[in-house]
């Protein structure tokens, strides 16, 4: 008798790369196929239940996990290299987002879109719908997908990173427990397995938050058969601060926002645009918020920063370091080796900082996802606009100023999906109401707020002849 190999991708620790956290098995072509199928099988009863009812097992799944879990807090910590506090935080927020969609979609879907004699308008599921997510922040920018897309009615298969796919996996099949078989699934592998979902017939739409390299791909296969398609992409976000800031404060929360995760969030700061006269002050206050980073293994209670995910971010930024002393550029580093002995045994990047980049530099054009942040120097508020918006990028951008109104005449003119004054992250009320995405080549859709719901909707009209009447 002979047996069949599954193939196994093995998930090593960031921040101890010679160990192994754990293994997935890799989806072959026939169980893809059966897996969406299955979804597809499940998808009409889905939809037809109607909201309450699919509210209901989001709300029983949310519940699930009102105790947060610290044994998939540190599962992530280990795939991902994120600092324990940092997973704990993204583990929490599982049944604050399954909640969130339920309200959302309870709204959206509580009363037909149009309703008169003649005409009507609802709002229907696409069916079935692949979900393809990163490795930063893989629980949050999951769930970010799947609660909107189930409370709209479709059914859901996710691919998580090859990189980061153990604890995603085991919070999506405690969640696939609460609801119907086939409604959620969870596939595993590399690149072949998400194009395999992107062609499948039976796949509606294929939502993805990741890079513009595999988005194009994603694109070009989804073409075929006019597969939606729905983009978080890549953001190169720009801070400007503007000459009555309080400099300290900006600085101190500037530099909070660019390097958590170690700089691997999507809408990171990742330049800085300061007025010349300010540079020096700025970028000194910058330093020293930026020293005071412990760098180390993400389950030592003392670390601040973990390491970088992977060998290809970690040349990365490697290389843009090298490439900028070459050149003679000023590149400051810091932070506090936590292990020294033990650097070389993961992904470990000090932090740093660029003290009056040239805008033209790669560092500033493109998105370095790693713990580096150029600080660029400004003469005219119209010159640091020019440059923010001169990159391809749009996802988000902040304006930092003690004045509230011209900071809002600046961030009417910066093209972004958000921007923010005086921070650079989202609030609760902001989660709720603004709609998260980019412009540009930054991303194609939205998610959150009502908008995020609307993405895994579609419309059908109904129209009776007036004779008819």
């Amino acid at each position: 008798m002979t047996t069949t190999r599954v193939a196994q991708i093995e998930v090593r620790d960031p921040g101890r790369f010679d160990e192994v956290v754990g293994e997935v098995a890799v989806a072959s072509p026939d169980e893809i196929d059966r897996i969406v199928r299955e979804a597809d099988a499940a998808a009409a009863a889905w939809a037809r239940a109607g909201v309450d009812a699919r509210a209901e097992a989001l709300l029983s799944a949310a519940r699930d996990f009102d105790a947060v879990d610290d044994a998939l807090a540190e599962l992530l910590t280990r795939e991902n290299g994120s600092v324990l506090a940092v997973s704990q935080r993204e583990v929490s927020l599982v049944p604050h987002l399954l909640r969130m969609a339920v309200d959302l979609g309870l709204g959206a879907l509580a009363e037909p879109a149009v309703e008169d004699a003649t005409v009507s308008l609802r709002r229907r599921p696409y069916g079935v719908v692949a979900c393809i997510v990163p490795w930063n922040a893989p629980v949050v920018l999951a769930l970010q997908k799947v609660g909107p897309a189930l409370i709209a009615g479709n059914t859901v298969i996710v691919k998580p990173s090859p990189n980061a796919p153990l604890a995603v996996t085991r919070i999506l099949e405690r969640i696939a427990a609460h609801l119907p078989a086939g409604v959620l699934s969870v596939v595993n592998g590399g690149g072949e397995v998400g194009s395999a979902l992107v062609v499948h017939p039976a796949v509606r739409k294929v939502s993805f938050t990741g890079g513009e390299a595999v988005a194009r791909q994603i694109m070009v296969l989804a073409a075929d058969s006019f597969t939606r398609v729905h983009f978080e992409l890549g953001g190169n976000d720009p801070a400007i601060v503007l000459d009555d800031a309080d400099v300290p404060a900006a600085a101190e929360a500037i530099v909070s926002h660019a390097f958590r995760r170690s700089g691997q969030v999507c809408y990171a700061i990742k330049r800085v645009y300061v007025p010349r006269r300010r540079l020096d002050d700025f970028a000194d206050a910058a330093f020293a918020a930026m020293d005071r980073f412990v760098v180390g293994h993400g389950l030592d209670p003392d670390a601040t920063m973990g390491p970088v995910n992977n060998a290809a971010q970690f040349e990365r930024v490697r290389r843009l370091h090298d490439g900028l002393r070459e050149r003679g550029v000023r590149v400051e580093t810091g932070g506090v080796r936590l292990d020294p002995a033990g650097w070389d045994r993961g992904w470990y990047v000090q932090p740093s900082l660029v003290r009056g980049a040239d805008p033209r530099d790669e560092v500033v054009t493109t998105e370095q996802f790693g713990p580096i942040l150029p600080i660029v120097a400004y003469d005219q508020e119209a010159d640091a606009v020019a440059h923010a918006n001169g990159t391809e990028y749009g996802l988000c951008s902040s304006v930092w100023s003690s004045d509230l109104d011209r900071a809002r005449g600046i961030a009417e003119q910066l093209e972004a999906g958000i921007t923010f004054i005086n921070e650079h992250a989202l609030s609760p009320a902001g989660r709720r109401a603004l709609p998260f995405g980019g412009v540009k080549r930054s991303g194609i859709g939205w998610e959150g707020a009502s908008a995020g719901i609307d993405e895994y909707l579609q419309f059908h009209g109904i129209q009776v002849a007036e004779a008819a009447r």
